[in-house]
């Protein structure tokens, strides 16, 4: 499994630089966050850092108002009912063409076809996007095609029909692969429903043992345990709105207010607040705090220089490429060669993540609402039922998929 760069607000310096150090590294473009007219510019200049770009068409809401989604011509004209009616094939015709042309200026290696958000996910939904499907294999033809699922919050609750369901019906797409972006419940950050983490598990395995390609969009370091299901990558990015999915496409949601600064501590995966950073340092605590030497991470090493944690100069910026660069870093040691390994690798994660977030909240320390100890629960009890329901066919197909 690979770490995928979401691109959003303010992240195109981040970006370049964390690319300098990793080598290739793939990014999802987002047209809510760059002007088309700045499209081919920042493209080329993100190529001559060895970026790999895909197109995301942010298809989800299209009744949304966003003016920057609005410039690029295709935006305005989806919607749920005139996609996949008879008589008005050139609707398709002619939104297809657009993510072509953006495709084009952008160079991306692989299309993503673009998703739109419903409520229920009913017959009409999959046999309009089969249309589509079928529309793109005439017009998007010279490279591979991901597909978007959408789902809304109450997709993956409740039970596993609409999963089942899924599988089902993509068994006959000719597609390529899935990109996967599902709202969270109540719109949090750490998801605490393990119904919601169980059904995406099973999703994603499910898609991965039809032999596609799949990649998880949105995604934190709570999606780490992906890794198990074999998927392609999981895309994340600096702020909150580029790691967890929801409707951010207004313009009434296109403000970014001051936060605070988080330090991500991974093998705790948990992030917390510079202040609390402080008291660890009074306590005589921080330097276990450190992350692993093998990261090979400068940009939170200055929090545990033998300063105030505050006091450093520890910015915002060094945050997100701290948090991103850790991120990769746990991706690519979680995929194993075999089911088990990986599996083994994903418990061993969090039962250290659990020893270490006690250790701090005896101290005193604590993330917060960004804490997961509740989420370690929810995680284990995910791929728990992953392994009793998929385990077998994954570990036999573990090196064919």
């Amino acid at each position: 499994m690979e770490l995928y760069l979401q691109f959003g607000y303010g992240m195109k310096k981040n970006v370049i630089e964390l690319a300098d150090k990793w080598g290739e590294t793939t990014v999802i473009l987002s047209p809510r966050d760059i002007e088309p007219k700045s499209l081919e510019t920042w493209c080329k200049e993100l190529q001559k850092h060895n970026i790999k770009l895909l197109f995301d068409p942010q298809c989800y809401y299209p009744h949304s108002n966003h003016k920057k989604l609005d410039k690029y011509g295709y935006h305005t004209l989806v919607n749920y009912t005139n996609l996949g009616t008879n008589g008005n094939e050139e609707i398709e015709e002619d939104l297809l063409r657009k993510v072509k042309y953006y495709n084009d200026i952008s160079n991306t290696y692989e299309y993503i076809l673009p998703g739109i958000i419903v409520q229920n996910l009913d017959d009409e939904w999959f046999r309009k996007n089969e249309v589509l499907i079928k529309k793109s294999k005439e017009i998007l033809y010279d490279k591979q095609r991901i597909m978007t699922i959408a789902l809304s919050k109450n997709s993956l609750m409740f039970n596993n029909e609409i999963v089942e369901k899924i599988i089902e019906k993509t068994e006959e797409w000719e597609i390529d692969g899935y990109y996967i972006v599902s709202e969270h419940p109540e719109n949090k950050y750490l998801v605490d429903d393990a119904v919601w983490m169980t059904n995406l598990l099973d999703l994603c395995a499910g898609l991965k043992l039809q032999g596609k390609k799949v990649i998880l969009g949105y995604a934190s370091h709570q999606f780490l345990c992906c890794a198990t299901t074999k998927i392609d990558a999981i895309a994340s990015g600096s702020w909150l709105n580029v790691r967890i999915f929801k409707n951010k496409f207004t313009d009434e949601d296109d403000q970014i207010a001051r936060r605070n600064i988080w330090y991500y501590y991974p093998q705790a995966l948990s992030e917390y607040k510079l202040t609390f950073l402080d008291l660890a340092f009074n306590n005589n605590v921080l330097n276990r705090m450190k992350p692993d030497s093998n990261l090979n991470d400068d940009y939170a090493k200055v929090l545990f220089s033998g300063a105030l944690p505050t006091s450093t100069s520890f910015k915002e910026s060094d945050a997100f490429k701290h948090y991103l660069n850790s991120l990769k870093y746990q991706t690519e040691k979680l995929t194993k060669k075999t089911y088990k390994e990986t599996l083994s690798a994903q418990e061993i994660l969090l039962e250290t993540a659990q020893r270490n977030i006690e250790f701090n909240r005896k101290n005193g320390i604590y993330a917060q609402d960004r804490d997961f100890r509740d989420c370690v629960d929810i995680n284990l009890a995910a791929l728990q039922i992953l392994d009793r329901n998929r385990g077998f066919v994954l570990g036999r197909e573990w090196n064919n998929i």
